[in-house]
């Protein structure tokens, strides 16, 4: 979906399986190790198993440890058990550019915003 629209992802990672937040705050950290990004895609059909949650919550950790520029992109399209619980806690996160989109946003509408986001970041 992403270079359907316009986009260039700089990697690709997939977790499944229900990973404890560790697990997702370890591979976050790694994902956004790479140099040059210019935004940030967390997207998934709407999950069964998978506490969204619990893999938010790592993804947080991870955010708060690595700190990266206020105005860094990312965009987050979730959905499944859980969700308004990982959505409420995200919007308290005010430290970090985050665009949130449940189950009822298609992915495809999800990459158009993380094309139109990454445009207007600039690399620091």
């Amino acid at each position: 979906a992403l270079i359907k629209v316009g986009g260039k992802p700089a990697n690709y990672t997939e977790y499944g399986g229900n990973p404890p937040k560790e697990k997702v705050e370890k591979l976050t950290r790694i994902v956004l190790s790479k140099p040059n990004l210019r935004g940030l895609w967390v997207v998934g059909a709407v999950a069964n198993f998978t506490d969204v949650y619990e893999t938010l919550s790592g993804f947080l950790e991870a955010l708060k440890k690595i700190n990266p520029p206020k105005d860094f992109p990312i965009v987050i399209r979730r959905g499944g058990p859980r969700d308004e619980e990982a959505f409420a806690m995200l919007k308290k996160a005010t430290d970090f550019n985050l665009h949130l989109y449940g189950g009822e946003t298609t992915i495809t509408e999800s990459a158009k915003q993380m094309v139109e986001q990454a445009k207007q970041y600039v690399i620091k």
